[in-house]
């Protein structure tokens, strides 16, 4: 049943803007479809085998976006199938030839990284644009990243912050990450590290997990004055707690490096239980070597002081906080 919640939800937080400017076959309506209605109903009950099957062939057979757009979901999130992100971006640039603004802007994306094709981001800027046009406003601020950096287009930073802080300004989170990120880490005419901090600041008030680890970096870094250590653990933690990865090694390193108890001289129990959750959490799900190498060297100093009995309770917390929605 919660499995069957969050595949309904993710689908309808995708659904809304994907279809602004849809032009769907005669023969293939929308909403009215009955096969897909069909394949709905199996994706929501858990049977991937049966509702990839009828998404398959309304995508082929009736050349159906809706049923593109929603296999390269199956292959991006790995509904009971491996991962695949190239059939993945194959799949959303099927959607996004037929005119699919949420599958445009994954094109964008998979043309920026070079998921399906040769990494192409002049290519990344047009469905970034085709996107955003077509009622995808974040995509403004994917195109403006290209503007920032000056990757495969003309750079020009005042352009970039000038697309997507509108979308910022009307709520969205993920602008306001992105406004965070071109005022802290963007050109050098345009940085600003107390706008930066502004902006992440309103994404974490929405739960942001991106917001609250650049928050923590930038405690950490002395971006920010006036650092305090326990202020740093608890917004990487607060990452960490909402699976954003790259705060899993960071809220266990700064855990285990907490001041030792006053009267024993050792790590507060808690703070080493929680070193050892986010450092074991990175070393299963980090895609950096050396900071995989870091945490497994962290977590051998962890393993010697900390009781074999704590092991397997932790163990069972880790592959809890793991397992997929």
């Amino acid at each position: 049943m919660i499995k069957s919640f969050w595949i309904i939800l993710c689908i309808a937080a995708l659904l809304p803007n994907a279809f602004a400017s849809v032009t769907a076959p005669a023969n293939a309506p929308l909403n009215n479809d009955p096969d897909l209605k069909t394949a709905q109903a199996l994706l929501a009950s858990g049977d991937y085998d049966n509702a990839f099957g009828q998404y398959h062939a309304a995508a082929v057979n009736g050349n159906h976006p809706l049923a593109q757009f929603t296999l390269a979901l199956f292959y991006q999130n790995g509904w009971g199938r491996a991962i695949d992100r190239k059939a993945a971006c194959e799949w959303f640039e099927q959607a996004a030839q037929n005119g699919v603004p949420a599958a445009q802007h994954m094109t964008g994306l998979c043309f920026e990284k070079g998921m399906h094709r040769s990494a192409d981001p002049a290519t990344a800027a047009q469905w970034f644009h085709k996107a955003a046009q077509a009622g995808h406003l974040n995509s403004y601020c994917h195109l403006g990243n290209l503007l920032m950096t000056g990757n495969g287009i003309t750079k020009d930073p005042l352009q970039a912050l000038a697309l997507c802080r509108p979308v910022a300004l009307q709520g969205s989170v993920p602008a306001q990450v992105w406004m965070g990120k071109f005022y802290l880490h963007g050109d050098s005419t345009v940085r600003n590290p107390q706008d930066a901090y502004q902006w992440f600041l309103a994404a974490a008030q929405k739960q942001s997990a991106e917001a609250f680890h650049h928050l923590g970096m930038m405690l950490h870094q002395g971006v920010i004055e006036n650092p305090d250590a326990e202020q740093t653990r608890q917004l990487f933690e607060q990452a960490a707690t909402l699976k954003y990865v790259p705060a899993y090694f960071q809220a266990g390193k700064h855990f285990f490096a907490a001041q030792p108890d006053a009267e024993t001289n050792r790590l507060p129990a808690e703070h080493l239980a929680k070193a050892y959750l986010w450092i074991s959490a990175a070393i299963q799900r980090s895609e950096d070597t050396k900071e995989i190498l870091a945490a497994q060297s962290i977590r051998q100093q962890i393993l010697a002081i900390m009781p074999k009995t704590w092991l397997a309770e932790l163990d069972r917390k880790i592959a809890q906080h793991l397992q997929r929605n």
